[in-house]
C-alpha cells in the first residue's frame, strides 16, 4: 500500500468489503478490525493511483458506485478533494469503524545490502511482530500489501528486494493461529485469467493454511477485483478472505 492510492476506486472497493465484514448481522456477530498496511514508500515511476473518477458524483461511475455505500463514498470524495491521500488520512476520515486499529509503519530493505539476508529477515521478523501486537485485540484482520500474496515457497523469498510488496502465507498463518480471521488483498498479473488466478490463489490458501470455507467475489467496476469470500450466512466462520485486482483492465 502506498499513500498515493489512498481513496482511489480499489479503495472503495476493499474499505466497502470491510465495513461489511465488520458489521454486525443477523447471521454473524459484529467484529473489531485491524488493518496492516504492507506501506511502501510512494513510487512515481507510474500514474498508478489518479483512478479517481468515481468520485464525481455527475459521472456514470459515481452514480453506480455511491449507492452502494454512500457514507464510505463521501468521506472518501472530500478526503481526496481535500489533497489528503494517505493511509493516515484513510484512517481520519472515518472510512473505517472508529475502533479499528491500525499499523502503517513502512517496510523497506533499501538501506540494506542484498546480501545482507540475516538483516532483512531480522527487519521483516520485527516489523510483522509489530503489526501482531498492533492489532492483537481485533478478530478481522485486513492486510494489504502493495502486490498480494505469495507461498513461502515462491521463487522470490521474503528477504528479497521488492518482497516487501507481498504478504507471505506463513506471516497470514501467524494470524489464523491465534483465532483470527484474514482477509488479504491480492493484484493478479498478466499470467492468466483473473479467474483462473483466484483459484490457484486459494487452492494455496486452502493447501497452505487450511482455510476454508472460501468462494470468488468478483467486483468489475473500474479495475476487475475478485476476493474469495464466505456467504453471508457463514461469514462469521470463515478464517481468510483473499481479494484480487485484474490489473490488465482498463480503470
Amino acid at each position: 500500500m502506498q499513500d498515493r492510492y489512498a481513496g482511489d476506486v480499489g479503495d472503495f472497493m476493499k474499505l466497502g468489503l470491510l465495513r461489511w465484514l465488520a458489521a454486525p448481522s443477523p447471521f454473524a456477530r459484529s467484529h473489531r478490525l485491524g488493518v496492516v498496511w504492507f506501506r511502501q514508500s510512494d513510487e512515481h515511476h507510474d500514474p498508478d493511483g489518479q483512478h479517481v473518477g468515481y468520485l464525481d458524483p455527475a459521472s456514470a461511475a459515481g452514480a453506480d458506485l455511491r449507492p452502494l455505500d454512500s457514507d464510505l463514498y463521501d468521506r472518501l470524495r472530500g478526503m481526496v478533494a481535500a489533497g489528503n491521500r494517505s493511509v493516515g488520512s484513510l484512517a481520519a476520515c472515518g472510512a473505517l469503524p472508529p475502533d479499528t486499529l491500525y499499523f502503517d509503519r513502512v517496510l523497506n530493505f533499501a538501506d540494506l545490502a542484498p546480501a545482507d539476508h540475516a538483516a532483512r529477515i531480522v527487519r521483516r521478523e520485527r516489523w510483522f511482530h509489530e503489526a501482531m501486537v498492533a492489532v492483537e485485540p481485533c478478530s478481522l484482520v485486513f492486510v494489504d500489501p502493495d502486490n498480494g500474496l505469495r507461498r513461502d515457497d515462491h521463487s522470490e523469498p521474503s528477504h528479497r528486494n521488492l518482497a516487501e510488496k507481498h504478504t507471505y502465507l506463513s506471516e497470514v498463518g501467524r494470524l489464523l493461529e491465534r483465532g483470527q480471521s484474514v482477509v488479504a488483498h491480492h493484484h493478479a498479473d498478466r499470467s492468466e485469467p483473473v479467474e483462473a488466478q483466484a483459484v490457484s490463489r486459494m487452492a494455496d490458501i486452502h493447501d497452505g493454511l487450511g482455510v476454508e470455507p472460501l468462494a470468488a467475489v468478483r467486483a468489475p467496476r473500474g479495475t476487475n477485483r475478485l476476493a474469495p469470500a464466505p456467504s453471508v450466512e457463514t461469514r462469521d466462520r470463515a478464517r481468510l478472505i483473499s481479494g484480487a485486482v485484474d490489473q490488465t483492465s482498463p480503470r
